[in-house]
C-alpha cells in the first residue's frame, strides 16, 4: 500500500508565511478571511507495478454494460423529432460539466485518510469515512470546462436501460446494491419492479396497457405521504420511493409515446424534489442509530464478535449510502439529459462523490468489504472530475461504474487509452 502523502499548508497560508491548521475542506484562517482555501496537489509518484495483476476486463464490457444476459433494447427513440428541441447529438459534457465537485486536493486527502480503516479497533470509530461532512457537499463551478468531447446522449440512455434490465433479471445493478433490500423490498419499489418486468417483456398487444399501469402507479406514488422514519430506516424509505419514481419516469419519458411522455414530464419536478429530500436526509445522518458494538454489560462478547458486528454494521451503512450516491448520479444525469434534449438547458443540482475502488461494490460479505477498505484507500472521488484520477491511478483500480460514467464525460477513446496504458507492462 503506498504511503499517504503528508498534507501541506494551503497556498494562501504558505504565501503569507502563516500557520495553517490544514483542515478540510478549508483551513480556519481562510474561512475567517472569507477567501478560497486551495491546497497544493501532491506530486505524482511512479507506481510499482511489480506483482500487480495486469489482467483487466476488456472495454467491451463497458459497451455491453448489463452483461451477456442483457435483452435487446426496449426503448423507442424514433419519435424525438416531434419534440422540436430534441437533439441526441448534444455532448453529454454540456449536460453535466457545468457543475463540479470538491477540489481534487481535498478529495484525495479525504479518500486517503479513510477514517477508522487504520484503527485496530473499529468499534471506536466516531464517524465512518463515508459519512463525513465533506463527502456530502455538492459543489458548483461557473468556469468553462477545459475541453469538451463530442459524445452522443442516446448511448447513455441505452446504458441506463441495460442497468434497469439487469436489476429485473438479477436483482441488482450498479446503483441498486444486491444487499440493499435483502430484508424486504418496500411496496412502492415492488410495484415499480413488476411494472418494469412487464414492460421489458411486453408485446405490441399489451404495450398500451402496461404504459397505463405505469402512469397510474406513478400518479399514485406521488400522492403518498413522505417518509417519517428517522435514521437508516428513513434513508432507505427515501431511496426506495426515489428509485420507484425514476423507474416509472424512465419508462414513460423514453418509450416513444407522446401522450405518456407529456404525463411523465409533469412528474419531473417531483422526482428532483424527492432526490433533494433524500440527499438532505442522508447528509444530516451521522449514524445515531448505530449500535457500534455496544452490548448489555451482562453479555459476554469476544473481541472478534465485536469487530465482526461493527464491520457488518459499517458495511450495511456504506452500501445504503453508496446506493444513494450512485442513484443520485444516474437519476440527475438522466433528467438533465432529457431536459437538455427537450428544452436546450437543465437545472444545475450540483455534483456528488461516490466510491470508485474496484471490488467494494461487488463484495459479498462485510469481511471482504472491510479487508479491501483496509488494503487500499476506498477512492471516494468526485463524479465529474476524472482527469486527475486517470492521471494518478491505473484503470484496474476503478470499478466498471466509474469507467462507464467517465466514458460519457471524457470519451471512449480516452478511457480505452487509459485502460491500454494500465495494461502495458512497465519498462525496467
Amino acid at each position: 500500500m503506498p504511503a499517504i502523502p503528508r498534507q501541506k499548508a494551503c497556498i494562501a497560508c504558505a504565501d503569507s508565511k502563516r500557520r495553517c491548521d490544514k483542515q478540510l475542506p478549508g483551513c480556519q484562517r481562510c474561512l475567517d478571511r472569507d477567501v478560497d482555501c486551495v491546497y497544493p496537489q501532491p506530486k505524482r509518484r511512479r507506481r510499482d507495478r511489480a506483482g500487480r495483476n495486469s489482467q483487466v476486463e476488456g472495454f467491451s464490457a463497458l459497451q455491453n454494460y448489463a452483461g451477456d444476459d442483457a435483452v435487446g433494447s426496449s426503448l423507442d427513440l424514433g419519435d424525438w423529432g416531434e419534440l422540436g428541441a430534441a437533439d441526441l447529438d448534444i455532448p453529454l459534457s454540456d449536460v453535466i460539466i457545468p457543475y463540479t465537485a470538491t477540489p481534487w486536493e481535498t478529495v484525495g486527502s479525504l479518500s486517503a485518510q479513510g477514517v477508522g480503516l487504520e484503527s485496530p479497533n473499529i468499534s471506536s470509530t466516531p464517524c465512518p469515512w463515508f459519512l463525513q461532512n465533506e463527502t456530502w457537499v455538492m459543489r458548483h463551478c461557473n468556469e468553462e470546462p477545459a475541453c469538451t468531447t463530442d459524445i452522443r446522449l442516446d448511448p447513455f440512455i441505452r446504458t441506463v436501460e441495460e442497468m434497469l434490465q439487469h436489476w429485473v433479471s438479477h436483482g441488482y445493478n450498479s446503483f441498486i446494491h444486491r444487499r440493499l433490500y435483502e430484508k424486504g423490498m418496500p411496496t412502492c419499489l415492488q410495484d415499480a419492479f413488476t411494472t418494469l418486468a412487464a414492460y421489458n417483456g411486453r408485446t405490441p398487444a399489451v404495450t398500451e396497457t402496461i404504459l397505463q399501469i405505469a402512469e397510474e402507479r406513478s400518479s399514485a406514488l406521488v400522492r403518498q405521504s413522505p417518509p417519517t422514519a428517522a435514521g437508516a430506516q428513513g434513508i432507505r424509505a427515501h431511496l426506495a420511493r426515489v428509485q420507484a419514481l425514476f423507474v416509472y419516469e424512465f419508462i414513460q419519458l423514453f418509450d416513444g409515446s407522446v401522450r405518456v411522455r407529456a404525463s411523465a414530464e409533469q412528474q419531473l419536478p417531483t422526482l428532483r424534489r424527492w432526490v433533494t429530500q433524500m440527499w438532505e436526509a442522508v447528509r444530516q445522518y451521522r449514524g445515531e442509530d448505530r449500535s457500534l458494538g455496544h452490548y448489555p454489560p451482562q453479555w459476554t462478547i469476544t473481541e472478534f464478535d465485536m469487530e465482526y458486528d461493527t464491520a457488518s454494521e459499517m458495511w450495511q451503512l456504506w452500501l445504503l449510502t453508496e446506493s444513494v450516491r450512485r442513484s443520485h448520479i444516474i437519476i440527475n444525469t438522466i433528467t438533465n439529459v432529457y431536459q437538455t434534449m427537450t428544452k436546450g438547458w437543465a437545472d444545475c443540482a450540483g455534483a456528488v462523490m461516490f466510491t470508485a475502488r474496484r471490488g467494494l461494490w461487488e463484495a459479498e460479505s462485510a469481511v471482504k468489504w472491510f479487508g479491501l477498505c483496509c488494503a487500499s484507500p476506498p477512492l471516494l472521488v468526485p463524479s465529474l472530475q476524472p482527469g486527475p484520477l486517470i492521471s494518478q491511478y491505473a484503470a484496474e483500480e476503478f470499478d466498471d461504474f466509474a469507467k462507464m460514467f467517465w466514458t460519457f464525460i471524457v470519451g471512449t477513446d480516452k478511457i480505452q487509452c487509459w485502460i491500454d496504458r494500465s495494461n502495458k507492462p512497465s519498462s525496467t
